[in-house]
């Protein structure tokens, strides 16, 4: 039951305006928090900037579930409550990154018995593959934690990871308008709207970040809106490759030159898809433009590629993979050669 009855465009108005709002207190007093981003050898930025953003994020986005009435159930809202609480610790108490992958694999072990689960994977060569349950729970966990990790990844430029998140949550909104699927449209538009009021200051220059609370926040709200769109059947499977590809395809591109590179996944470098494009075109907005709109290409791709067999929808995605990964390694090489 909504605790203030009014309509959903009101609502989410007053979401971007809480979610303004908050980042301009936080920024105000950024000194009485330890959430101060201080600029190294791999920052893009040059000054002592706050990272409380995810705090806005999340408590606009909060508020306006609650107060709402869209949502039947809020179950759901636990692990990602126990997400965004591990993403602040980390903010304040970096965590490693085998540790922040294992923490966030356990709410998703929740969500998959909350219903939020995925054994149907899809038909390749005419034929549906369904997962046992241990082995659909195993990976569901992985997939999830995965992809939070990825967001995380890409959060390296001022507006990089607000502008890609909104360009995945805009198809979901639509499939929730096409398919009169209130939950779906009201929970995707709802977190849009605290992204929005969280970018009119992440900008750059940005005069606060979103921090791990709020990507790996983020990460995980993005992953069960593309959950709950599979379960629905709006989407198969694999076409979510595509639906949120660039983070996937960035994660993917970097982990496999370390290994060919003999170099360990998780170390920290300067190779992620979003560095190279700014080394060639030395501007942070025109970077994260791009990736904006390559974003919503491959949304695109996702949501309009329909076949009634997932093995071509991943034939094509393998094909994207090559190309990137092609283009930016050699963009990789003639930076290296101009240094």
């Amino acid at each position: 039951m909504a605790l203030i009855d009014i309509p959903l465009s009101v609502m989410l108005c007053c979401v971007l305006l809480l979610s303004f709002t908050l980042n301009l207190i936080l920024i105000r007093f950024q000194n009485r928090l330890p959430l101060l981003d201080i600029p190294n050898e791999r920052s893009s930025h040059t000054k002592i900037t706050p990272r409380s953003g995810g705090i806005a994020l999340f408590a606009s986005f909060l508020v306006g579930i609650f107060c709402s009435g869209y949502i039947d159930s809020l179950l759901f809202l636990i692990p990602v409550s126990f997400v965004f609480f591990v993403g602040l610790y980390d903010d304040m108490r970096p965590l490693s990154s085998k540790l922040k992958l294992f923490l966030t694999a356990l709410p998703a072990v929740g969500l998959f018995h909350m219903g939020f689960s995925l054994e149907h994977f899809g038909t390749f060569f005419g034929k549906e593959i369904v997962l046992s349950y241990g082995f659909a729970l195993l990976f569901f966990s992985f997939a999830i934690s995965g992809f939070v990790s990825s967001l995380n990844l890409i959060d390296g430029l001022d507006g990089l990871a607000s502008v890609v998140s909104l360009a995945i949550l805009l198809p979901f909104a639509y499939m929730g308008y096409k398919y009169t699927d209130l939950f779906l449209f009201s929970i995707t538009l709802m977190l849009m709207s605290s992204i929005f009021g969280f970018l009119l200051l992440n900008w750059h220059p940005s005069k606060i970040f979103m921090g791990d609370s709020g990507s790996m926040f983020l990460g995980f709200m993005i992953a069960i809106i593309v959950v709950y769109a599979i379960k629905k059947e709006y989407i198969t499977a694999i076409s979510a490759l595509f639906l949120a590809g660039v983070p996937i395809l960035d994660t993917l591109i970097v982990m496999l030159r370390r290994f060919l590179q003999g170099v360990h996944p998780f170390k920290a470098d300067k190779t992620h898809m979003h560095h190279l494009i700014l080394n060639y075109h030395k501007s942070i907005p025109r970077t994260v433009f791009i990736l904006g709109l390559l974003q919503i290409l491959f949304s695109y791709i996702g949501l309009g590629f329909k076949v009634r067999d997932d093995i071509f929808i991943f034939v094509l995605y393998a094909l994207v993979f090559v190309l990137v990964y092609s283009l930016l390694t050699i963009s990789d090489k003639g930076y290296k050669e101009n240094v």
